[in-house]
């Protein structure tokens, strides 16, 4: 009975020896999951999550290593995110794991449910090479815990914990392990969702200012130059965007990261897909080639000349993605986006935001290609309008002299009135033909003005004396009001052809009304003139269009002219520094009122 009684107080102290562990135990772990919390709180990014989740898992069990992986995007391959006293030699190999690759950890994933697992995890047929390295740097035994990361249900990656022995895990460790994947588990879905409101706001803006740069000019090149500076690094390396102009050559555009990139761009071209195989550039296929992960055996596997194989060896890219520019007509060009340097891998919504991207290039090079046809016809009819006026004068004058001397030397009343009337229109024709002359003149910039004292009242005096016969014609009497002189320098050409032009229109519109000249200082000291008409008006939504070239507010076969004499007018008055302006109604005429500085505008 003595000798049992003294049994039972030896064991006394073991057990209570082994309840304090067990409790000093629980307090770690619970100030471990506590330490993990704060450290989890200020994680933002995945990364981050991992780095805490790792380091303290190692810490708190402890283990001889740890390693976090997270599943990609398309839910095949686990990719490294941290690990902790791994052998460096075994980092390169781990870096992605596919599913199909029996382990632990893609068993984890696969079920969903942690891998408890003592000795060797490997199955050696499924990868022999993995499996070797593994072995040699840990030929003995060792236990391994992988823990699948399921926020709501969906595994987004898997924690592991390895130790260097055989080793059983209790009830108590699995669920502490497992309390640490839970944590680990909304931490990343709390940095995922912030990671993807972040890159959310970063495409928008990025789009935004793309979309903006491509607006900013008609310069199909630069607008294209400086989205290609807006997406790297962004959204690659390097940017390689190849355009197909009017005349068929593809013209590349490009911006890289690092200058030996740029100078191997610049000395590179498109060339096209050889021998039916499928090309990895969007402008070949008219398809968009997504390579989300790729290697120098890619590179080497690539389509067509060597040329081409020796850029790709050169970018050596870990990630291509090529988008075409596509309009109803075909394939316009492509937009070309790689990772490099930065070991970075393309998503699904890096594709999605690279084809906006092309949708709206391509609208923005189209408009270019456009805006450069259409100046090309300008100059092509402003060329032709300067050659026919100068090749119209030459007859013309001719011509005015004859009918001149046949209307001073016939005795003919008959004829001379005939030879009157021809001459009004050969003056006629040469107005329009000076006008045409001025428009060619005008649209290359070579408006000179000459500037010189003129009286202005007389000046419109003698425009008026000009149309004595159009004034009889049309049956309209013209009312010059100048209460005084009013003098100023200018082009008296110029400012005489303004005068004939709005006493010219004056007469075709006003429906046999009287018209107003009205010569009169103005405040600032200026000199206006007002020429009033009472006849047919114009609408207001026609009025904007008059100052412009061929602008027109009335039918061509009714009131003829070319609708260039408000054009030329506000061109010559806005060289001498005024201005001119229009009031008009329909049925109550027209109102047009230049205002000119005494002196000419400097410069």
């Amino acid at each position: 009975m003595e000798k049992h009684w003294q049994g039972k107080l030896l064991e006394f102290p073991t057990h209570e020896r082994r309840a304090r562990a067990r409790a000093d135990l629980a307090t770690a772990r619970m100030q471990s999951l506590q330490s993990l919390t704060l450290a989890l709180s200020g994680a933002l990014t995945p990364e981050d999550v991992a780095r805490a989740v790792v380091e303290e898992a190692v810490r708190a069990m402890p283990a001889d290593a740890g390693i976090l992986f997270l599943l990609d995007a398309a839910g095949t391959t686990l990719e490294l995110a941290h690990a902790v006293r791994y052998e460096s030699a075994l980092l390169p190999a781990l870096a992605r794991v596919p599913l199909t690759v029996r382990m632990p950890i893609t068993e984890a994933a696969l079920s969903g449910a942690p891998i408890w697992q003592t000795g060797p995890g490997l199955v050696k047929q499924d990868a022999p090479e993995l499996a070797a390295l593994i072995h040699s740097v840990h030929p003995g035994s060792y236990s391994s815990a992988a823990l699948p990361l399921s926020p709501r249900g969906r595994v987004v990656g898997v924690l592991a914990l390895t130790w260097l022995e055989s080793r059983g895990f209790d009830v108590e460790e699995r669920a502490f392990m497992d309390m640490l994947a839970q944590q680990a588990a909304m931490a990343l879905e709390r940095a995922r969702l912030l990671a993807a409101e972040r890159r959310q706001a970063e495409r928008t803006v990025l789009l935004q200012h793309a979309t903006a740069t491509l607006a900013t000019s008609l310069d199909a090149g630069q607008s294209l130059r400086g989205v290609a500076l807006a997406l790297v690094p962004s959204l690659g390396d390097f940017c390689i965007i190849d355009v197909r102009g009017p005349d068929m050559v593809v013209r590349r555009t490009f911006h890289a990261l690092t200058p030996e990139s740029a100078a191997r761009l610049a000395a590179s071209r498109w060339h096209p897909a050889e021998g039916g195989r499928a090309s990895v550039w969007a402008l070949d296929s008219g398809q968009p080639a997504f390579h989300p992960h790729v290697d120098a055996a890619w590179a080497e596997d690539g389509e067509g000349a060597e040329s081409q194989r020796a850029l790709l060896r050169a970018l050596a890219p870990c990630s291509w993605l090529s988008v075409p520019l596509t309009t109803p007509e075909g394939v316009l060009g492509s937009l070309t986006l790689g990772h490099s340097l930065s070991g970075r891998h393309h998503t699904e919504e890096d594709l999605a935001l690279a084809l906006e991207l092309a949708r709206r290039a391509t609208a923005a090079v189209q408009n270019a290609h456009l805006f450069h046809q259409t100046q090309q016809a300008l100059q092509l009819r402003d060329d032709f309008l300067a050659i026919a006026s100068h090749e119209l004068n030459t007859p013309l004058t001719s011509l005015k002299l004859q009918l001149a001397r046949l209307q001073r030397g016939s005795e003919d009343e008959f004829v001379r009135t005939r030879a009157s009337a021809a001459v009004q229109q050969v003056d006629r024709l040469g107005r329009l033909v000076r006008e045409l002359l001025e428009v060619s003149r005008l649209s290359e910039g070579r408006l000179h003005l000459d500037p010189e004292p003129v009286e202005l009242v007389e000046l419109c005096r003698e425009v008026l004396g000009r149309f004595g016969d159009e004034m009889a014609r049309a049956g309209t009497a013209v009312h010059l009001d100048a209460p005084a002189a009013v003098s100023g320098r200018w082009d008296r050409a110029r400012v005489d052809g303004v005068v004939m032009h709005l006493v010219s229109n004056a007469l075709k519109y006003g429906q046999g009304h009287p018209v107003e000249l009205v010569v009169t200082d103005a405040p600032g000291d200026l000199a206006r003139l007002v020429v009033r008409d009472r006849g047919i008006g114009i609408p207001p939504e026609q009025q904007a269009h008059l100052f412009q070239r061929f602008g027109r507010a009335v039918p061509l076969r009714h009131y003829g002219g070319f609708g260039l004499g408000l054009w030329f007018s506000r061109q010559v008055v806005e060289a001498h520094g005024g201005r001119i302006h229009l009031e008009s109604a329909p049925g109550e005429g027209t109102t047009v009122t230049v205002e000119l500085p005494r002196e000419p505008a400097p410069g």
